[in-house]
């Protein structure tokens, strides 16, 4: 259901990307939740010609990409220009494996190699990966280690909307489960929280200083 829903949403929106702001991000506690995600919505979307399957390469997860596919970059690369978590569009394959993509700071060209060890599918997303992103809509997995803080990111990541799914027998199991989710693992959701994911945000970009140079400023501070 829930992914059925953020195909729909992505569908009807026409936007894939989450790095513009535009789209819909699914949230998860764990990597094989997001995996399980990932493969079901890539699967509607292939149905529905929004994404060509029959020209693909593969991850060393063993994901298919093809064009149309939303991918992250799981890496750094200077020459590639990409940066971790970096969200894009694939537009085109070339031979030998390499990928066009498309994203919010233009084109990419990313080798055969990187896909290969770097990529992956970028529908659902853990929570540590959802930080400092921005979209249209979010939906969280709530599931039983949700806790506080991860409520807080994923429910604040949809400029237009924000949805919790979890699992219940009645309206009042759902309202307590809920209620749990902010009993555990509780941490500074204010300013100081805010800050920190800013800087997180941030950092992606930032320009290294030479060691002393950070040093100093350390000291002088």
């Amino acid at each position: 259901v829930i992914a059925a829903d953020a195909t729909t949403t992505r569908t009807t929106t026409g936007r894939n990307r989450v790095a513009d702001g535009g789209g819909v991000l699914l949230v998860a506690d764990t990597r094989e939740q997001v995996a399980e995600l990932n493969a079901s919505i890539r699967e509607r979307l292939v149905a529905d010609g929004h994404v060509d399957d029959t020209k693909v390469v593969t991850t060393w997860a063993g994901e298919r990409v093809g064009v149309g596919d939303q991918i992250a970059t799981r890496r750094n690369d200077r020459d590639a220009d990409v940066a971790n978590r970096d969200t894009w569009t694939v537009t085109g394959l070339r031979n030998h494996g390499a990928l066009v993509v498309a994203g919010s700071r233009g084109e990419r060209v990313l080798s055969a190699a990187y896909v290969r060890d770097h990529v992956e599918l970028a529908y659902a997303s853990t929570v540590y990966g959802a930080q400092g992103a921005t979209t249209g809509a979010a939906h969280l997995v709530v599931g039983e280690h949700t806790g506080a803080a991860a409520a807080y990111v994923a429910m604040t990541r949809g400029r237009n909307s924000n949805t919790a799914h979890l699992v219940a027998d009645t309206l009042q199991d759902a309202r307590d489960r809920w209620i749990g989710v902010f009993s555990r693992d509780r941490a500074d959701l204010g300013p100081a929280h805010a800050a920190r994911l800013a800087a997180q945000e941030a950092a992606q970009y930032a320009t290294h200083r030479q060691l002393g140079v950070a040093l100093s400023d350390l000291r002088d501070a």
